[in-house]
């Protein structure tokens, strides 16, 4: 009996030698111990530590240490010294599996609310304004609030999972774009090589008629000085001859032979304009050739953004002209887009400048035509109007209208089917007129533009297409 005992002691002996050894905050041996003026001790670092988060009171009984210089502990650290050493060559005992508090030495029972951390029952003093409870009811009350950020958590992965869908139909659709872009390019590109390749042919075809036309009149006039060379040469033979005649003869036929060697005709003349024409051919032959290809290419002053279009509008694959949609279209919901608003804007906007655009209304019962701010609400409805960044005018049952933030009906004698824009940055003007009939002024906004702007189309849910007109292209040098 009295041996078990012994044992039971000398098994124990290390283990609590070794919590006595321990510091209350990093809960190793100690290192560097110090010793304040409550009696307990702490690592060197430990306590300086503590005292840079919480202030100047001791980690485990609160008491203020201000102005308190803590003093070495050299019998505490004699002491770790020592158990280190027995440490390396005792084998080490049994521990408890039961956690203890490390102050104490006693089992939790309690739960602190505000530290969030178990406590043992000679704790309570040190948390006597805190709110505790058993154990057996604070781990439920932790666990349900784990619970809701874990609800919460589960929230966000269905959320990413939902964009990454997203995303991957986003990766899709930029395929199809790149593939119907590509097929338009190629196209026109052939198109204006078949453009190219028949000017190619056209001006090929001049530069040989030009070619034949001046060798054949340079071969007629080598023809005929040949004639006139047989004519002249036969001549001087036969006076020749004459004059080998006997003097008597030759004095006789003199007469006639001097009229004879008479050339009454005009020597020959170098031609002028004979040689080709290079600088009609060749000078400045890219410039000739981009000129002439005017009339084969389309100058639109403003093309329209797929990439803002409500998923009820479908643009014509130039661009240039928009209508509603039969159905509604699977689009990305990128940021751009209008949704639920019917609009589209026009793909560049304007800082700076002065620009014009004409578009075709027709006899759409009901569009909204101008202008708006870069960061006008793309995702949620929004009344049309001046406040809302907005400058437009437009139709609706019939009454055109200025959409000011109190509508403003515009007194217009016929229907307008081709409605011109013209926006003057420098001058914060926008205004609106009919370019069908003689160019009636409609409406004029003036505002200090701060933000760029873009070309907003709103064509309703009608068959009618709202187009814009191609721009005259005109050529100025310098």
């Amino acid at each position: 009996m009295a041996q078990s005992e012994w044992n039971e002691e000398m098994s124990e002996g290390p283990f609590l030698l070794q919590e006595d050894l321990t510091c209350p905050v990093c809960k190793e041996l100690y290192l560097e111990p110090v010793l304040l003026s409550c009696s307990h001790s702490f690592c060197k670092g430990c306590l300086a530590q503590s005292w840079k988060v919480q202030g100047q009171k001791c980690p485990v009984c609160r008491k203020s240490c201000k102005g308190e210089q803590p003093i070495s502990n050299r019998a505490l650290m004699g002491a770790c010294e020592s158990f280190q050493k027995e440490k390396n060559w005792r084998q080490p005992y049994a521990i408890s599996n039961v956690p203890l508090c490390n102050l104490h030495r006693l089992e939790f029972q309690l739960y602190c609310m505000k530290d969030e951390e178990p406590v043992c029952v000679e704790c309570v003093t040190l948390h006597q304004t805190h709110e505790l409870m058993p154990l057996r009811k604070g781990a439920p009350y932790c666990k349900e609030e784990l619970t809701f950020k874990i609800n919460i958590l589960e929230e966000k992965v269905e959320t990413f999972k939902k964009m990454k869908n997203k995303y991957s139909n986003t990766v899709d659709f930029i395929k199809s774009q790149a593939l119907q872009a590509e097929k338009q390019i190629k196209a026109e590109f052939e198109r204006l090589h078949q453009v190219l390749h028949a000017e190619e042919i056209a001006r090929l075809k001049a530069l040989a008629d030009e070619e034949e036309d001046k060798k054949i009149c340079m071969e007629e006039n080598i023809n005929s000085l040949s004639q006139e060379i047989t004519t002249l040469t036969e001549l001087i033979q036969t006076v020749k001859r004459e004059m080998g005649a006997e003097d008597l003869t030759f004095l006789q036929n003199f007469k006639v032979l001097k009229r004879k060697a008479q050339w009454l005709h005009e020597d020959p003349q170098n031609p002028s304009d004979a040689l080709l024409n290079m600088a009609k051919h060749v000078g400045s032959l890219g410039y000739s050739i981009w000129k002439s290809m005017q009339a084969h290419v389309t100058c639109i002053p403003v093309v329209m953004d797929p990439n803002t279009a409500s998923p009820w509008l479908s643009l014509s694959p130039d661009l240039a002209s928009v209508r509603d949609s039969p159905e509604r279209q699977s689009l990305p919901d990128n940021p751009e887009r209008f949704d639920p608003c019917v609009f589209v804007l026009g793909a560049e906007g304007f800082s700076s400048g002065k620009h014009r655009w004409e578009v075709h209304v027709g006899d759409n019962p009901k569009w909204i035509l101008g202008v708006c701010k870069e960061s006008v609400a793309r995702k949620r409805k929004f009344t049309v109007s001046t406040d809302r960044g907005v400058w437009t005018i437009g139709l609706s049952k019939g009454i055109y209208n200025a959409l000011t933030a109190r509508r403003t009906v515009l007194a217009v004698e016929s229907r307008p089917e081709r409605v011109r824009v013209k926006l003057n940055m420098e001058k914060g003007e926008i205004s609106f007129w009919d370019a069908g009939n003689g160019g009636r002024h409609l409406c004029t906004f003036t505002h200090e533009f701060k933000e760029r702007l873009f070309p907003i189309f709103g064509p309703g849910l009608h068959s009618t297409p709202m187009e814009v007109y191609p721009a005259k292209v005109t050529i100025h040098t310098a």
